[in-house]
């Protein structure tokens, strides 16, 4: 397994492109958009409305798999409202792509769905941005915003153990704070990703691409 951890859906820029081609090109993509906040989606019109062809975030995903040669049709989705049989989607995908929000979210509904060990044994390539990152850690710390009143580790689904992340970085007080704490609690380097940033993990081969810091474990 490839594990991809993305600040942003932006790995169709410079910064990433030759990074990641190996990676994302001639793949069978299955989007997966499961960290939505309950006040976001609640069925599947909501749904629809979010990710849906015409939805709020539909371009800004789709986007960067078409720098990579992929048309929209060739982008199947994960619907935890459609009914379709979810397990079988995971089976013939060869690239998992999860989407931004809350971690924790994606995980719970992952199990509610009964795909979360289907998940972990994936042999193919794991991709996520921000939420989509965290989620594919094994524990993971939150900085407080709009979303998290206080800091907080949670669990992930444990395919990536080695580090832990702190993402859309901007150098705040507040983010060097609670970085440095997950390093000293969780005694993991944390790896800080900037905007246009991104870490490569090959088992224990670490590979930070574009903008990223690393807080070395004590």
């Amino acid at each position: 397994m490839i594990n991809v951890l993305l600040n942003y859906y932006n790995f169709d820029g410079e910064w990433a492109y030759n990074h990641l081609e190996q990676f994302v090109r001639n793949k069978r993509p299955l989007i997966i958009p499961l960290a939505y906040r309950e006040g976001q989606v609640w069925d599947n019109a909501g749904w629809l409305s979010v990710y849906g062809k015409d939805g709020e975030k539909y371009d800004n995903i789709v986007r960067p798999f078409l720098a990579y040669g992929y048309s929209e049709s060739d982008l199947d989705w994960l619907n935890f409202y459609d009914g379709r049989d979810h397990l079988q989607q995971i089976e013939d995908a060869t690239l998992l792509f999860f989407t931004g929000g809350m971690p924790e979210k994606a995980v719970a509904r992952m199990q509610q769905l009964g795909i979360t060990q289907a998940v972990r044994n994936f042999d193919g390539v794991v991709m996520g941005a921000s939420a989509g990152a965290m989620l594919q850690l094994g524990r993971y710390h939150v900085t407080p915003d709009e979303d998290y009143d206080s800091y907080g580790v949670y669990n992930g689904l444990g395919m990536v153990t080695c580090l832990d992340l702190e993402v859309h970085y901007l150098a705040t007080d507040l983010q060097k704070q609670c970085s440095n704490r997950a390093a000293r609690e969780l005694r993991l380097p944390v790896y800080r990703i900037w905007h246009e940033g991104g870490v490569i993990v090959d088992d224990f081969d670490i590979t930070p691409i574009g903008n990223v810091e690393i807080v070395k474990k004590p």
